[in-house]
């Protein structure tokens, strides 16, 4: 199915398009009625004064203006006023209704159009017969009868005897409100269209703007016909006639489109349920025009159907996503489009009710729905701008965040790469202070990274061992709750956690954003800045949520390093360096100038204990040893470089010192049971090659240990 939704679509685009455009050819070929309908006379003039238009002597009163709907014909009868000038016409309106216009008993106009497309209606035409101040006070007849004689649609009305351009200005005066709420729909329309056009990745739109912008085109197109404004204009008055009936049953299929791009829950189903009732009825009204010879007036049930279905299929396609949307627990993001159907939908029906009670002459035919899908359209834009600039916050933040990364990137080594990622986040958010707290382990927090801005203290030594219980529980819980803690007055923070107000006040924090460390689902730690302005919080929040994954991800890969380094660099029983350390450092060289001490030690009796008591007494008896010699001289210049050998590697100031140092580490093996014999070489200012300095402590360890074996039985030396 899913390869089969493109043909699809290229199939109903492909047949759209053959639609319109046998619609244009047709309107295209249609005849030109002229500006104007004129019987007889010449063009008139605006008069200065709209005195003759509004005068109670002529044609314009109460009586005459109130026969606007009539069953089969009516005769209207009426002396032209005493005086007559040579602009002033008969002007009036019609509505499907044949017209002969009488003076003195002679046909000075008639309007009898031939069948259009539609049948024998035509809609609104405008009227004006041309008088010449000979006709004043003569009697004039104006014959209407209705083109439905069942029906009773005829209508005429807005009559006047007024120059031509001033029965103009009076009727654009008139549907001014419908005409300019019509034109901004069909603006609307265009504009969205355009939009769409213009737009390079069109799938990342969160609707189908195509389908909006030609379903506003479609509907806003047709209320300007329905204000009879552009039959004033154009004198097309078929042409106008076939839009009436054609927009609204093109707009069905593509607003089913819009509304299902809205959805989360997208059926083709509906779609096609669109589309193939709007061609069906479509294509049996014109059957049943064409072939038949039905008036389309009379097929009202099937129009007022195809009108009514996509509504239909809209409700059931919305009640389908919000079924959907409870099932997966997931946000329809409709409230927008629900606003502006609320309005339109009340607007709607405020025209329906002013209609039935006659009230709509008063307030303009249509006006409230035109008002209503006036307003639907902002709706739709305001949430399309609303998308539009969070698209573009999510562009920049999606931009800044992989500026982050190739940054911190740039280093193999993730010590490094951790604290150029701080100082890229502290740098770029304004803050600052930006830092990553860790998890020791045991029950305390120590501040392990930290970029300060210029001209800020440094915190990192004063933030070790900070509490969990009391202090940083207080965030793992908010953690939890929001992802992030947002801390926008420090002051006003401090009701909600004492102890932390009293770890934040002293460092100058203001404002502070924070979030968690997570690996696994378990925080290990969090990460923050410190005093970003206020108005960016929002969006450092988000910052810091997305950058949480791959800050955890660093430190991963830094404890894997540190584990790779330590299996490769320290012996795993005792925790001092191995020979490939003491290998390493031998290479690296030392400082010149600089006195350092060189001790070789030799375990005694080590085979002697794992021949009689076992291989783990003899682990025993490493680790002692290991322990006393890390205690004196710190574990990271002791080296294991043998099964029983150990070598220091230290930094001395005299041969006393070293001397010294050496007979303290004796004594505390001595003291765990234990013996070892030493060999120690100072090196004044590195003065000495390390070969020589190493040989000769090689000699002196074992000179020290045949001391030892003297007068013993066991001479193993082992």
């Amino acid at each position: 199915m899913a390869q089969k939704q493109p043909k699809y679509r290229k199939i109903y685009k492909t047949v759209c398009l053959l639609v319109l455009l046998a619609l244009a050819v047709y309107l295209a070929t249609l005849p030109d009625t002229g500006l104007f309908l004129r019987g007889r006379g010449q063009s008139a003039v605006v008069y200065s004064s709209d005195d003759q238009v509004t005068g109670s002597n002529g044609l314009v009163n109460a009586d005459f203006i109130s026969a606007k709907r009539f069953q089969g014909s009516v005769l209207l009868v009426k002396n032209l006023p005493a005086m007559l000038g040579h602009n002033d016409a008969l002007c009036f309106t019609s509505y499907n209704a044949l017209v002969t216009v009488w003076i003195d008993g002679t046909a000075v106009y008639r309007f009898n159009p031939t069948e259009n497309l539609t049948g024998r209606g035509y809609g609104t035409a405008h009227h004006i017969i041309s008088l010449a101040p000979a006709d004043a006070g003569k009697e004039v007849q104006i014959v209407a009868v209705s083109i439905y004689y069942n029906h009773g649609s005829g209508r005429i009305l807005n009559i006047r005897i007024c120059p031509p351009t001033t029965n103009v200005r009076l009727l654009v005066r008139e549907q001014l409100v419908p005409f300019s709420l019509s034109v901004l729909i069909t603006f609307f329309g265009a504009v969205i269209i355009a939009l769409h056009c213009g737009l390079v990745r069109k799938n990342i739109l969160p609707y189908n703007l195509l389908a909006l912008g030609t379903s506003m085109l479609l509907l806003g197109t047709w209320c300007l016909v329905d204000t009879g404004l552009p039959q004033l204009f154009t004198g097309c008055i078929i042409a106008c006639r076939v839009l009436d009936y054609s927009l609204l049953h093109l707009v069905a299929y593509p607003l089913v489109c819009f509304v299902s791009s809205l959805t989360r829950q997208k059926r083709p189903f509906f779609i096609h349920l669109s589309f193939g009732v709007s061609a069906t009825c479509i294509l049996l009204m014109l059957s049943l025009r064409l072939l038949g010879g039905m008036d389309m007036h009379n097929m009202i049930s099937m129009i007022y159907f195809s009108y009514f279905s996509p509504i239909l299929i809209i409700a059931a396609m919305l009640l389908d996503n919000r079924r959907y949307c409870r099932k997966n627990g997931v946000p329809a993001n409709l409230r927008h489009f629900y606003v502006g159907v609320s309005v339109l939908s009340v607007c709607g029906i405020a025209d329906i009710v002013f209609y039935l009670l006659g009230w709509g002459s008063r307030i303009g035919h249509g006006m409230f729905l035109r008002f209503g899908l006036c307003f639907y359209v902002v709706e739709l834009l305001f949430q399309l701008l609303h998308w539009w600039s969070r698209e573009r916050t999510s562009i920049e933040r999606d931009r800044f965040v992989n500026r982050v990364l190739q940054y911190a990137m740039s280093d193999e080594d993730p010590e490094k790469s951790i604290q150029a990622a701080m100082q890229y986040l502290g740098t770029e958010l304004l803050a600052d202070r930006a830092y990553i707290f860790e998890d020791q382990h045991d029950g305390t927090f120590d501040n392990t990274y930290e970029w300060c801005r210029e001209g800020v203290s440094a915190e990192i030594d004063n933030l070790k061992g900070l509490p969990f219980e009391g202090v940083i529980d207080v965030w793992y819980n908010e953690y939890k709750r929001s992802y992030h803690i947002l801390i926008y007055d420090i002051e006003a923070y401090r009701a909600i956690s004492e102890n932390m107000y009293n770890v934040l006040k002293p460092q100058g924090i203001r404002t502070l954003v924070t979030g968690p460390l997570e690996v696994n689902g378990e925080y290990i730690g969090f990460f923050g800045v410190d005093n970003p302005p206020v108005e960016a919080m929002q969006e450092v929040s988000e910052i810091i949520r997305l950058l949480s994954y791959f800050l955890s991800q660093l430190i991963l890969r830094r404890d894997g390093q540190n584990r790779l380094i330590r299996y490769s660099y320290y012996d795993s029983m005792t925790g001092a360096k191995n020979r490939r350390a003491f290998n390493e450092a031998e290479k690296a060289g030392f400082t010149p100038g600089v006195s350092y001490g060189f001790i070789m030690c030799d375990i005694n009796g080590l085979k002697r204990a794992n021949d009689t008591l076992g291989h783990d007494a003899g682990d025993a008896m490493i680790v002692d040893v290991a322990s006393c010699l890390a205690e004196v001289f710190d574990i990271k210049n002791v080296y294991r470089i043998g099964g029983d050998e150990f070598a220091i590697l230290v930094p001395q100031e005299s041969e006393s010192e070293l001397a010294d140092n050496a007979n303290r580490a004796k004594t505390l093996i001595a003291e765990k049971g234990r013996s070892a014999s030493f060999g120690a070489v100072f090196n004044a200012h590195a003065a000495m090659a390390f070969d020589v300095v190493k040989a000769e402590a090689d000699t002196r360890m074992y000179a020290d240990k045949d001391r030892y074996y003297q007068g013993r039985n066991d001479r193993r030396k082992h």
